[in-house]
């Protein structure tokens, strides 16, 4: 290594006058043992010089299992409960942390499947929960060994009673959800319209999703001036029934704008018939027919067996606000339009929580802040869930996406990827394998600015004499030249060759404009892991609401039955003993 800079010069400076003091002209003289302490600091430079370049073990030039510098570590002192732990350094073993309000700013995880993206946040989740904090993990697969490992985690922590699973492919093992029950008409309404297609670019489409809209905001509205709970089965047994759109109808209180909504939309769809003015059921279904069908996917077999429920253990406001923890096994590969559209209502309902939280006061909203961890977003993500991630930070609630590559979100609309990008501080990128995606990462991470040192030598020699001459007369001549330059460039700080080199459970961190090469910890859990079992919660209704109950009356209102002779005024009265008996009990 080669001694250069005015720091080298000194060092050798201080040596030398560590040779001076020991003349022995100087002998005897006291004031010589201060000449012992320049070439001691000089001396200690250039060893911790060479030291370090002998101990430093960054690669840069290997094609695989390299080792690039890391930029320097914020967190190696963050006081402990105040951030996560993302891994530590590949070249100096440094701990990195990212401290809470830098979490908040959300952090995107992305890379193949199978290099440790899961892994990675398995782990976040323990710190999460072992300080107390709460989170909703979507995992877009029926995984049972994650939700055994995640319910060995919080018993072994003593909160099991904070741990709620929703696996629609085991009922049995799964606590009730109803996501339609909180939020005003208007909530409820665009929570559903999630299931429906965009219909940007189709007016056809969008004249019947902005039905589908009417319908539900005055439907969900008409229900809750009523007091009246239901769920998805209800809602699927309106949208088809013109006897329970007149009974919804009766119900609602006279008077109110919900009533009135609910009739001028009903209106619409009166015709005149021998028992005088009522419903056209057909005209119902066309405009309906398709959200009805989307609805009754929630209602039916082992979806109904969760989601039809008036009580549900499950509510994402209060996991929010009171530092729950939510595990969410999406079934994609069986039941892949039916998980896609668990997982936007999952999202959806999740943007009403950040609502329902940025409500409060500040010293009410989640402390620690809340993670979000949406594994393998891309296979349930939707158009509006930009706006949560603008929104979530408001209300302490970090979110965590992971996904394969940005072409998966680019599915949802061509600026997807970049408003993720753009709202995420911090970003995790393991090993890639598509070919625009390393790119793409690579742009994000940026360039550096590097130095090529080039030397190079010259000799040349030559010789010369006259052709006619006198006398035995000639020249030669020889010449040697060194030449050293330094060359300015810019060259990705990491490039796309590397991250797609890059090994198992490695990966490159950038928060804020710092980049760190990572090791990721995981943790070894016991095996086999013993199997959880769902823990039940009796939830009780409000004093002042009552049960729909249309689902057990559904022969009333769907069968095409013989007609008893009654008119629609006999069938409602002969219905209101029934009813009110139902609202004493």
């Amino acid at each position: 290594m080669p001694l250069i800079g005015k720091k080298d010069a000194w060092a050798l400076t201080a040596i030398g006058a560590g040779f001076a003091a020991a003349n022995p002209w100087l002998a005897g003289d006291p004031m010589a043992l201060l000449g012992l302490i320049p070439p001691g600091v000089g001396g200690a430079w250039l060893a911790w010089k060479y030291a370090r370049e002998w101990l430093d073990v960054t690669d840069t030039q290997s094609r695989e299992n390299f080792i690039l510098p890391s930029d320097e570590t914020p967190g190696v002192f963050m006081p402990q409960g105040t951030g996560l732990r993302f891994g530590y350094t590949r070249d100096k073993n440094l701990p990195v942390d990212i401290e809470d309000p830098f979490l908040m700013r959300h952090t995107a995880i992305i890379g193949q499947t199978g290099v440790g993206k899961t892994t990675l946040g398995e782990y976040l989740l323990w710190q999460q929960a072992v300080r107390g904090g709460g989170f909703v993990f979507i995992d877009a697969k029926l995984d049972a060994e994650t939700r055994d490992r995640l319910g060995l985690m919080m018993d072994t922590l003593g909160r099991a009673d904070d741990f709620y699973v929703l696996n629609v492919d085991k009922p049995e093992n799964s606590n009730t959800y109803n996501p339609i029950l909180r939020g005003d008409a208007d909530e409820v309404a665009s929570r559903l319209l999630n299931l429906l297609p965009s219909s940007e670019n189709s007016p056809g489409a969008d004249f019947y999703r902005q039905s589908a809209n009417h319908a539900l905001t005055v439907i969900a509205g008409a229900l809750k001036s009523a007091r009246r709970r239901y769920h998805f089965s209800d809602l699927a047994i309106l949208l088809q029934s013109a006897r329970a759109l007149s009974e919804l109808e009766r119900l609602a209180p006279s008077g109110t704008p919900e009533r009135m909504g609910l009739q001028v939309f009903l209106d619409q769809f009166r015709k005149r018939g021998k028992d005088g003015v009522q419903i056209d059921v057909n005209r119902v279904k066309e405009v309906l027919g398709g959200m009805s069908g989307r609805i009754a996917t929630f209602a039916q077999g082992k979806f109904g067996k969760v989601f039809n429920t008036y009580a549900p253990e499950i509510d994402l406001t209060d996991i929010v606000i009171n530092n729950k923890c939510l595990y969410v096994m999406l079934p994609t590969m069986g039941k892949d339009t039916a998980a896609l559209n668990l997982g936007k209502m999952i999202l959806s309902d999740l943007r009403t929580a950040v609502y329902n939280v940025q409500a409060l006061k500040k010293n009410l909203r989640p402390n620690p802040p809340f993670l979000v961890f949406a594994d393998e977003m891309g296979s349930y993500v939707m158009p509006g869930i930009a706006r949560l991630f603008e929104q979530a930070r408001s209300a302490n609630i970090c979110m965590l996406p992971a996904f394969q590559s940005f072409a998966n979100l680019s599915v949802v609309s061509p600026d997807f990827s970049d408003i993720i990008v753009q709202n995420t501080w911090n970003k995790v990128f393991f090993k890639f394998a598509s070919k625009d995606s390393p790119e793409q990462a690579a742009d994000i991470i940026g360039m550096t600015k590097k130095y090529a040192h080039s030397i190079s030598t010259g000799e040349r020699m030559g010789s010369a004499a006259r052709s006619l001459r006198a006398t035995p007369e000639s020249s030669e001549s020889s010449q040697d030249s060194l030449n050293q330059t330094y060359q300015q460039s810019e060259e990705y700080r990491v490039t796309p060759d590397q991250l797609k080199s890059i090994g198992m459970g490695e990966a490159f961190l950038m928060s804020g404009p710092r980049v760190f090469h990572l090791k990721t910890p995981m943790i070894h859990w016991p095996d086999p892991t013993p199997e959880y079992r769902v823990s039940r919660r009796k939830v009780a209704l409000p004093p002042d609401e009552f049960e729909l109950d249309f689902e057990s009356r559904y022969r009333e209102f769907l069968l095409a039955a013989e007609d008893d002779g009654r008119t629609l005024a006999d069938r409602e009265a002969a219905a209101a003993p029934h009813k009110d008996e139902k609202e004493l009990m």
